[in-house]
């Protein structure tokens, strides 16, 4: 680190806190001539960017920024501001963000009803759309997804204004009052068994809170009937003394990371296993594992959880109510910073994971300060809940509304006879 080169970046930098372009473009362009340390240059330009008269010359230093560090938050959030993908107040503190404001006003509903017959019409689980319950008409529902990467998915913009905390929206939604579950509801829905405690309910019209939007989902695609099959195969067949004592469906929230970056790493040698011989430790730099994703639902363990993470962004359709005809949605309970924290470390461990089978056993040393979350996007995914009693034993298991691949909690002894 420049010594000469610091002294001139802290006073460019008050100077341009004290709105003093001029004194500030001084000191810092005389402070990029003293060998400043990298870390120095980049501060230096971000600087310059803040203190420029016009705004062309402040892209200019920030592009001269994110070419050096294409990752760098405060350079894409001020080239945002300069673009008009962000407003200055629309930024807050981040360790304090402001409580949303309530909304009283009442969503436009939909009520699905067949047009052939007048009956209710409900999602039929083998992805082609909405299928009447008495006549069996069918309609075609969902459009397609666009990928991610527009500004409202950018991951550090989203941050540093409350749409990083809620982009709030006004959505029907229920509170169960045995166990506190909270779920999404379609128009349609006038009654609800909760998915996780069997409490039934009938529900009123007109219980709005703000919410998260959705922005897009997993079409179930397993019927109850598959789901029964596939757990009596799963138990070992049809001699198994298998009983489901409880049996439901709900669309979970899953929060979709796209990571960007890459993760730094060095080897320590060890003889002539992984890498070789090599006089100095290797090292170098790979790519994050690209998509993450993180169920923000905490009533499912570990082990469940799988049964709605394990979702390929290609299986996506946008949201729309019609899909939640039959079934309802818990909304999300793990905040989008909580859940980058998780993603990031996943990332990593997969990433090392990948990089370790390539390793040979070597130990591995992995940096993750230049891994970054680049977009993100809230998704509801279908899952089945099954409450088991096999061999004296009763079993959670949760299964995939996509693929059906049954995903259990640990057994414990059941208190009931099979």
């Amino acid at each position: 680190m420049s010594d000469g080169a610091h002294d001139l970046l802290v006073r460019g930098i008050a100077a341009a806190k004290a709105g003093d372009r001029a004194e500030a473009r001084h000191y810092l362009e005389w402070a990029l001539r003293q060998e400043p340390s990298g870390e120095q240059e980049l501060e230096a330009k971000i600087w310059l960017s803040e203190a420029a008269e016009e705004p062309q010359e402040a892209r200019r230093w920030l592009e001269d920024v994110l070419a050096g560090d294409p990752t760098n938050p405060r350079a894409r959030r001020r080239l945002a501001l300069l673009d008009g993908r962000l407003r200055m107040e629309e930024i807050i503190d981040p360790d304090r963000p402001p409580p949303l404001p309530l909304d009283d006003s009442v969503t436009e509903s939909t009520r699905f009803v067949c047009p052939a017959c007048g009956g209710p019409m409900a999602y039929a689980p083998d992805g082609e759309g909405l299928q009447c319950d008495h006549c069996g008409h069918r309609a075609a529902v969902g459009s397609t997804l666009e990928e991610p990467g527009s500004p409202d998915d950018d991951f550090v913009l989203a941050l540093a204004t409350t749409r990083g905390h809620g982009r709030p929206t006004a959505s029907r939604t229920f509170d169960c009052k045995a166990c506190g579950a909270r779920f999404l509801l379609a128009a349609a829905i006038l009654s609800l068994t909760c998915p996780y405690c069997e409490a039934t309910y009938t529900i009123e019209a007109g219980h709005e809170r703000l919410l998260i939007a959705p922005e897009a989902l997993a079409p179930m695609m397993i019927s109850e009937t598959d789901v029964r099959r596939r757990l009596i195969a799963w138990a070992g067949g049809d001699r198994a003394p298998l009983v489901v004592d409880h049996l439901a469906a709900v669309y979970l929230p899953v929060w979709l990371f796209e990571m960007g970056g890459v993760v730094d790493w060095s080897a320590a040698p060890s003889g002539n296993r992984g890498w070789g011989m090599q006089a100095d430790p290797p090292s170098g730099t790979e790519p994050p594992v690209s998509t993450i994703a993180v169920l923000a639902s905490s009533r499912l363990t570990a082990e469940q959880a799988a049964a709605a993470e394990d979702i390929e962004p290609g299986q996506l359709v946008p949201f729309e109510p019609a899909y939640l005809a039959t079934w309802p949605a818990e909304t999300y309970g793990l905040s989008l910073s909580d859940a980058a924290l998780r993603a990031r470390q996943r990332a990593l461990e997969a990433t090392g994971d990948r990089l370790a089978a390539m390793a040979g056993g070597q130990r591995l040393s992995l940096r993750s300060a230049r891994m970054v979350v680049d977009t993100f996007r809230l998704v509801l995914v279908p899952v089945w809940l099954a409450a088991i009693r096999l061999a004296e034993m009763e079993i959670s298991v949760a299964l995939s509304g996509t693929t059906g691949i049954a995903h259990a909690a640990k057994a414990r002894p059941s208190a009931r006879p099979a």
